[in-house]
């Protein structure tokens, strides 16, 4: 018997939430069952899928549920995938398995059989598949009842839909470009989807001054020359610094402060970052540290 670990968009008001809760245990009561977050931002699959990379490396034997469904009652494909650590995801094909396809490695994927392996009281119901689909399929997945094989008819992994976003890229001038895929008003952090490990590759080390850009469509945010360390506490109060994130890439944050709040940031596709080793130039637009 697997673990269920489910992930929404539904927000903190957990009704829906404990629905599909309530239909796993009503296929296995023994079940264990747990919530990642309901905080993903709604209808946005590339975060759905950052957040799933998050859990895959400290999760084993378990069955991820994933609902972020613009597309719901329509016509996009709802699937179980198996990973290549024998886990599952349970989820639409809607970009979510975006960065589990290119990152993670998925051995193959099935169309979910509605005709079986749907909620049985809840068929003329189109707008929660979270419920009527998607907990019901990996609560017999994860229990046994049903094998992988049982989910529905496989089809070709490269079929998988992919949401487009910018990758990381080493571009001109010695820039590091990528994206900004978190920015969290909780404690402030910006993450980006650039490898902390290129920052070598640059001569850049702990302790090394870099020239960071923020950019909104191309208009800049934030701009400013901040040093890179391993962790908050190696900058003063209030100050900010680029290390490391807990995923391995390049993250912004401020020592007991919030460098989101206090710079209006946000995250996904039209939001880039840039950052180089120093050349030594004063900073000349707004928000410099």
């Amino acid at each position: 018997m697997r673990a269920i670990l489910i992930q929404t968009d539904f927000g903190p008001d957990h009704l829906s939430a404990s629905a599909m809760t309530g239909v796993c245990r009503g296929v296995c009561p023994e079940l264990s069952i747990y919530e990642a977050t309901h905080m993903i931002r709604p209808f946005d699959v590339l975060n759905a899928s950052d957040a799933l990379m998050y859990n895959l490396p400290f999760w084993k034997e378990t069955v991820f549920v994933s609902v972020v469904d613009p597309g719901v009652g329509t016509r996009r494909r709802s699937c179980a995938a198996k990973l290549r650590d024998g886990n599952f995801i349970v989820t639409p094909d809607n970009g979510t398995l975006t960065y589990v396809k290119q990152r993670w490695g998925i051995e193959e994927v099935r169309e979910i059989d509605q005709t079986i392996n749907r909620y049985h009281s809840t068929r003329d119901i189109y707008v929660f598949h979270g419920r009527d689909v998607y907990a019901y399929c990996a609560a017999r997945l994860a229990s046994g009842v049903i094998s992988f094989e049982e989910v529905g008819p496989a089809y070709p992994v490269e079929d998988i839909v992919e949401a487009p976003y910018p990758v990381p890229e080493i571009g001109p001038e010695g820039f590091l470009t990528g994206m900004v895929i978190e920015a969290s008003e909780h404690f402030g952090l910006v993450n980006s989807n650039i490898p902390f490990s290129w920052l070598a590759q640059k001569g850049i080390q702990y302790g090394t001054p870099v020239d960071v850009e923020i950019l909104h469509k191309d208009r800049p945010v934030f701009v400013g020359t901040l040093a890179v360390e391993r962790s908050f506490g190696y900058v003063a109060p209030h100050d900010a610094l680029v290390m490391q994130s807990e995923t391995g890439t390049v993250s912004l944050g401020e020592n007991l402060g919030n460098f989101v709040t206090r710079h209006n940031l946000d995250f996904g596709c039209d939001w880039t970052i840039r950052l180089r080793k120093s050349t030594g130039i004063p900073a000349t637009a707004g928000g410099a540290q």
